[in-house]
């Protein structure tokens, strides 16, 4: 598979939306309503114009997705004050396409958002997730993020983990 990471492109915005769907869909099968597994494209695009976003292409097709905001944003500061220290990143919108996911993408995209942070001289990257989506809060737990709070968003049917990564 011949795959292409780049920046985002506001023409990308249908086909994120799409991808984030797909890749959402187990964890609202489960009953998580992550806002990710239905968001209409104008929320894409607000969420994406919050932070960096990366895509990975292939065959002209958006496969995989990371972005990172600095500082988080306004929701998750509100929430938490891990969101509410200096020199700190977001990550948000981790997506791979369930036909491509196990083949590194993901880890691939978090090393280059990693590499990122540390050049913008921010200090630690934080994550949020549903504290029963036991494998992504796994991937987060090998990929050296802490459990450092637990949030509850409104309207939301879980508690989330919030996870942070020192990144110096």
């Amino acid at each position: 598979m011949s795959a292409d990471v780049r920046l985002f492109r506001a023409e990308d915005a249908e086909p994120l939306t799409a991808l984030l769907h797909r890749a959402y869909a187990d964890l609202a099968t489960d009953g998580l309503n992550y806002t990710a597994a239905t968001q209409d494209v104008d929320t894409t695009r607000h969420r994406v114009e919050g932070g960096r976003c990366w895509v990975v292409e292939s065959d002209h097709t958006l496969i995989a997705t990371l972005t990172v905001s600095v500082p988080p944003g306004h929701g998750i500061r509100a929430l938490t004050p891990v969101a509410r220290e200096p020199h700190r990143a977001w990550l948000n919108q981790l997506a791979v396409d369930p036909e491509h996911q196990g083949n590194g993408l993901a880890r691939s995209l978090w090393a280059g958002a990693l590499d990122w942070v540390r050049a913008q001289g921010l200090t630690a990257i934080g994550a949020d997730t549903a504290i029963s989506a036991e494998r992504l809060v796994g991937m987060y737990t090998r990929w050296g993020f802490d459990h450092v709070d637990t949030v509850h968003w409104a309207g939301k049917s879980y508690d989330s983990a919030v996870l942070l990564h020192q990144a110096i």
